[in-house]
């Protein structure tokens, strides 16, 4: 038993180890490009904190209103929360890119920023088919300390709707 959980412990530790080198934004500059399977793999290897998913665009309004609340929400609760943010601006548009790192420089959000690795429906649907439908911005999925969905919106949150969803998810395991 005790070499069980030593092995699962250790195979933890491997896999942050190695999702560590794609979960952060790149020291050059450039922000990572992650897939769906990559953002699941980065919820799981929370597993223990709750993960507050945002997907956002430079190009959407509700996206820059919400996002100032969800950097306070990510400092208040940075034991044990996770904010994970990917944009939906096109990779492969130089300018909608330059304008993503622009952004990102001057909000300095205290979490990873990803770029999604395709803007194609595929990439909607793997996230979610709810989304997929609309693929409206910004998009939040919160997950439980264990990575279970708890929570789907697609509209801007603001600070006490996202404390409203949050705050019983961190109360659940204290």
């Amino acid at each position: 038993m005790r070499q069980k959980r030593f092995t699962s412990l250790l195979l933890g530790v491997l896999a942050s180890t190695a999702l560590g080198a794609w979960a952060q934004p790149a020291a050059d500059g450039e922000l990572k490009s992650v897939d769906p399977q990559a953002i699941k793999a980065l919820i799981a290897s929370n597993k223990g904190k709750v993960v507050f998913l945002n997907f956002f665009a430079t190009y959407c309004v509700p996206c820059h209103t919400e996002f100032p609340d969800i950097m306070k929400l990510q400092t208040k609760y940075k034991g044990s929360l996770q904010v994970v943010e990917v944009s939906m601006n096109d990779r492969t548009d130089a300018a909608e890119k330059a304008e993503m790192l622009k952004y990102v420089e001057e909000q300095k959000p205290p979490f990873p920023v990803y770029i999604a690795s395709s803007t194609d429906d595929e990439f909607y649907k793997q996230m979610d088919p709810r989304w997929a439908q609309s693929e409206a911005l910004p998009m939040t999925m919160i997950f439980d300390r264990d990575g279970k969905e708890a929570h789907f919106y697609q509209k801007a949150l603001t600070l006490a709707d996202m404390e409203h969803d949050v705050a019983p998810l961190l109360a659940s395991h204290e």
